[in-house]
């Protein structure tokens, strides 16, 4: 019920933390993991949502950019249902000695929950504790559960956001937004309107402005992936 009143990220995350702790992993950490697609290497993206991990590790692990390199990261890719960090197979040297600093961190075990995104990305819960609070099926039952209630009230409160700031926006600079993100110049979204170009970029600024978003082709992309407009 906590999860479901949360009101904005900050009481969310507190709030599964809470449950975290209850479950006995002091430590958690929940992020979003992306796949960069390169030719050469195999990179990570990672957007952090909330943590609760040593200070000292963390800033070591961002020190190293070890998020490309965290086998925990490569299961999730080929995980749908929690894992444990001690089942992982096909560890390399790197990943094996990666794992070997966490335990000397104080994180001695993990249970990891993915949570599937639409666009390919992963909601990542990081659940770290003592062996036998990992190793216990009740625990990675109710992990799984909380884990999908957080996604599912985060996705609520992401539609609050983008309503709270499609009313920050009139008609008219909702469609030029729109047209924008379909990768029309001011000219062109000006005939199709049948408005001067001038007036397009006015609609445009005034919209950047209301987003607090100093790039045409930004306030855009924000607009989609906030779901305020639909290109």
């Amino acid at each position: 019920m906590r999860l479901a009143r949360a009101t904005d990220i900050y009481s969310l995350v507190e709030s599964f933390g809470r449950a975290a702790r209850r479950l006995g992993f002091p430590h958690y950490v929940i992020s979003r993991v992306t796949p960069i697609r390169s030719a050469c290497t195999r990179r990570t993206a990672l957007e952090m949502i909330g943590s609760h991990y040593p200070h000292e590790w963390m800033r070591h692990y961002q020190r190293r950019d070890y998020a490309s390199a965290d086998p925990v990261h490569r299961a999730a890719f080929l995980q749908s249902a929690p894992y444990r960090w001690h089942d992982i197979i096909g560890l390399s040297k790197a990943e094996r000695r990666l794992l070997d600093e966490a335990r000397e961190a104080g994180l001695p075990a993990g249970l990891s929950i993915p949570v599937h995104q639409s666009d390919g990305s992963i909601l990542l819960f990081n659940l770290s504790g003592p062996l036998h609070y990992v190793n216990d099926t009740g625990n990675s039952r109710l992990a799984y559960l909380m884990s999908a209630q957080f996604n599912f009230e985060l996705h609520r409160l992401a539609l609050i956001r983008s309503g709270r700031a499609a009313r920050l926006l009139t008609p008219r600079q909702l469609e030029c937004l729109t047209w924008v993100a379909r990768g029309k110049t001011s000219a062109e979204i000006g005939e199709i309107l049948g408005r001067s170009r001038y007036t397009v970029d006015y609609h445009i600024e005034e919209a950047m402005a209301a987003l607090n978003i100093r790039s045409r082709t930004a306030a855009a992309v924000h607009a989609t992936a906030q779901g305020i407009i639909k290109p």
